[in-house]
């Protein structure tokens, strides 16, 4: 338990960063704002103290002035303090979704493959939100209630030992009752933080499938699923809260036993005649003042534990997520090609996304520099996985795929992807501009090489048709363009990052005949200085390509011009008939 907690510190604390002076202002605005708490009740003591029959009255103005003074210095100090510690909060919480951003970026396709989208978009909002939190409240009232208590236990035992005692007796049952509930509710929270990423990744999967859901009719079914869920989350974070809210009634009791046992003992040794055990009323007020101020930083610890502890469950998921190595890096020893070349060789590659499914066995053939390629085969024979594989989302089990002769394992994964443009079977635009999914091919492009580039990809027409050109929105994941105006607008992305490679898998997939046409043509005067790599079904597409490439069962079977293939009869011309 204390190996977590030391764990749950220092990775608060190196998260932090450049706010922990800010962090540290906050406590020791807390700490003043705590010892100016010790003085009204004393200023009252010596009000009473002038009350007195015997007693010589005092200079009330002053005493008003300077209670006037604490109290204005006590807002002061608690506006910093709590305003220190939001900044760092905040700042912390944007340092740590860029990081954390920033990660995933590195991560292969096969990782995030593995993790559903929403379960990570939780851990990267809803967990880090739940850290800000922490920082924000958590670290300053936690401080707070340590020192708290403390320093009135202190001023209690100056002012009258034996009634200090009296008083403090609950605090040590209080302290085990706490533990006690801590020990038994800091695994909750942990549940509850993972079933809210499965509800998020659930949602977030309906709202995306959202066409097929009305197609098919499938409300009952995907909201059952989803109430299912989301009733599991409710009783895991209503039983979470049952045990987590124990606490603030806890300490409600004990300060009321507190103040119970100060009344008793009080009101005795005031009527007493034990020399040796006698308060004056003005130092009772003063107990009963302080006894409050002792235990309302329990109290308010008692509120934070949910707090406390959705952060250090959240705070486990996001560094469980950080510390996830890419398993796709760069070699110690790679660099970049002093006179790099672009043509391109597959050598035995063999490839499995699962260890007992072999994609590719043995695939082996190379595009020489400028040549355009095309790579058929029926479905599965791991056409997609091959330029996959080109572009290092995966390395190969076993051969290796080269771009200049060099094993891109060799390469600058940065340098290696400059030189490769891809334009994906399933086209994803962002939600935004036409304008901004383009300049994400280059972002310093001009406006006359956005226009270049729609033109070549036989664009232009429809974007100028909108009334916005450019910068007409284009939707979540463009679902306010066709499929053939989203094919489009990525193969321009793709032609204005204007690489010396250039990878279509399946670009003409989405468009009618007559729009692949112009595509083609649009390829053609691409191709120009390239070397393009066309995974393609359509037949005009392949034509296209000066060389093709046939796959079955994972292996190179074929290759040659069109002509030769169709005259061979084999693979390629049944393929062609079909």
């Amino acid at each position: 338990m204390m190996y977590i907690v030391k764990m749950f510190i220092k990775q608060i604390w190196d998260v932090l960063e450049s706010d922990r002076r800010l962090i540290l202002l906050s406590v020791f605005c807390g700490l003043l704002f705590t010892g100016l708490g010790i003085v009204p009740p004393l200023l009252v003591r010596e009000m009473l103290l002038w009350l007195q029959p015997e007693a010589v009255p005092g200079n009330f103005a002053m005493l008003a002035l300077l209670a006037a003074i604490v109290y204005a210095a006590r807002g002061a100090m608690r506006y910093c303090y709590g305003l220190s510690s939001h900044i760092a909060a905040y700042n912390t919480l944007h340092r740590l979704t860029n990081r954390v951003y920033a990660h995933l970026q590195t991560m292969s396709p096969s990782y995030l493959n593995r993790r559903h989208s929403g379960n990570l978009v939780a851990r990267s909002i809803g967990d880090v939100d739940a850290i800000e939190d922490f920082i924000a409240h958590g670290i300053p009232e936690t401080v707070l209630a340590m020192v708290i208590p403390t320093t009135m236990s202190i001023v209690l035992l100056i002012i009258n030992w034996q009634l200090a005692l009296v008083a403090l007796l609950p605090l040590p049952f209080l302290a085990i009752v706490m533990y006690i509930l801590r020990k038994r509710t800091r695994n909750y929270w942990g549940h509850v933080r993972k079933q809210f990423a499965t509800v998020s990744a659930l949602m977030s999967d309906f709202l995306n499938g959202i066409k097929v859901i009305q197609t098919f009719q499938a409300y009952k079914v995907t909201a059952a699923r989803l109430q299912f869920q989301s009733k599991d989350y409710r009783d895991k974070i209503v039983y979470a809260n049952k045990w987590s809210l124990v606490p603030a009634g806890v300490v409600e009791v004990f300060s009321g036993a507190g103040i119970v046992c100060v009344i008793c003992a009080g009101s005795w040794m005031i009527a007493g005649s034990h020399t040796q055990l006698q308060v004056s009323i003005p130092d009772l007020v003063v107990f009963l003042m302080y006894l409050g101020q002792i235990f309302l930083p329990f109290l308010r610890l008692a509120t934070m534990t949910d707090h406390i502890q959705k952060a250090a469950a959240s705070a486990a998921r996001v560094f469980e997520l950080l510390a996830a190595k890419p398993d796709i890096v760069d070699a110690e020893d790679a660099r970049v090609p002093l006179a790099p070349r672009y043509d391109i060789a597959f050598e035995d590659v063999e490839f499995s996304y699962q260890a007992d499914e072999s994609v590719l066995t043995g695939a082996t053939f190379s595009i020489a520099e400028n040549e355009i390629v095309a790579l058929v085969g029926e479905t599965g024979v791991g056409k997609s996985t091959a330029c996959q594989l080109l572009v290092r989302f995966h390395d190969v089990t076993k051969g290796a795929v080269r771009v200049g002769g060099v094993d891109v394992r060799e390469l600058p994964l940065d340098y290696l992807r400059r030189q490769i443009a891809m334009v994906p079977q399933e086209m994803f635009l962002f939600e935004g501009s036409i304008r901004e999914n383009l300049l994400i091919g280059k972002e310093d492009a001009t406006d006359a090489e956005l226009l270049d580039a729609i033109s070549q990809a036989d664009a232009r027409e429809f974007v100028e048709s909108f009334v916005d050109g450019l910068d007409t929105i284009v939707g979540e994941r463009g679902v306010r363009l066709s499929g053939g105006q989203k094919q489009r607008v990525g193969i321009a992305r793709a032609l204005l990052k204007d690489a010396p490679i250039l990878v279509l898998d399946e670009a003409t997939s989405a468009v009618d005949v007559e729009t692949e046409a112009a595509i083609r043509q649009a390829i053609k005067r691409a191709a120009t200085g390239r070397t393009v790599l066309i995974v393609a079904h359509r037949l005009e597409t392949i034509k296209t390509a000066s060389r093709i490439v046939v796959l079955d069962k994972g292996k190179v079977v074929e290759q040659g011009t069109f002509a030769e293939l169709v005259e061979k009869q084999g693979v390629f011309c049944r393929i062609y008939q079909v």
